[in-house]
């Protein structure tokens, strides 16, 4: 059976000299894995530059094929994502989606609600414009919502410490004990309850963003060291 679908480039891994093997969540089928062969040939039509991480793409691929790696029959580009990769905080910012989103969905069926939301969030990259330093923090919000385990916004005078392990703001503080400090707590409060940026210093913000990193560490054990961390925090001022 030819299956045609929408699908978003998760991840590519060089195989041999020229092939690379192609890792794609599809709106129809959830995660697949393709071969493409001779990738790095001169006027090969799936090129390997068309595999950037979460590039989106329609799809048809034969689903009769028993082995886990199948073959792409047709591709066809829905945008230009290369583009994006010239601007140092717009790529910077792809590949940290891409960092949590792959560990995310290593193992990832069929989930059509999931699939709108990434497609929604790559739109909101492309189309940025002026300071872009609130993105991150916002695109973990709204997945942890889709995932099951948004922060609870019970924020007071008398609870003003969020705590990642209960998902909740707490009245006490333990330093070690999977806290946010109290100006985090204050910000991630702000975010939750403003679309309109909310002012931060660049420490509070990119201790925010580690610590909801930390957050999905804490409730998804697939997620474990995002290499893109420190980057991101270097490049968005």
């Amino acid at each position: 059976m030819i299956i045609t679908t929408p699908g978003i480039v998760m991840r590519a891994t060089k195989y041999g000299d020229t092939s690379l093997i192609v890792k794609i969540f599809t709106r129809q089928q959830g995660n697949q894995s393709f071969i493409i062969k001779n990738a790095y040939r001169k006027n090969n039509r799936f090129a390997a530059s068309y595999f950037s991480p979460l590039a989106e793409m329609d799809i048809s691929y034969d689903d009769h094929s028993k082995s886990s790696l199948k073959y792409l029959k047709d591709i066809a580009p829905r945008r230009a994502v290369n583009a994006m990769y010239y601007d140092p905080a717009k790529s910077s910012i792809l590949l940290f989606y891409n960092e949590i989103l792959y560990k995310l969905l290593m193992d990832s069926g069929q989930d059509e609600v999931l699939f709108a939301f990434l497609q929604e969030e790559i739109e909101r990259v492309h189309d940025a414009k002026g300071s872009l330093v609130e993105l991150p923090l916002r695109f973990l919000l709204r997945l942890s919502r889709v995932m099951g385990y948004e922060p609870e916004d019970n924020f007071t005078d008398s609870t003003p410490y969020f705590s990642l392990q209960e998902c909740r703001f707490q009245p006490f503080y333990m330093e070690d004990a999977g806290f946010l400090s109290q100006q985090q707590s204050v910000y991630l409060h702000q975010l939750l309850n403003h679309d309109e940026p909310v002012p931060a210093t660049r420490g509070v913000r990119n201790a925010l963003l580690k610590g909801l990193v930390a957050y999905f560490q804490m409730h998804n054990e697939q997620i474990r060291k995002i290499d893109s961390l420190d980057i991101l925090a270097t490049v968005l001022h």
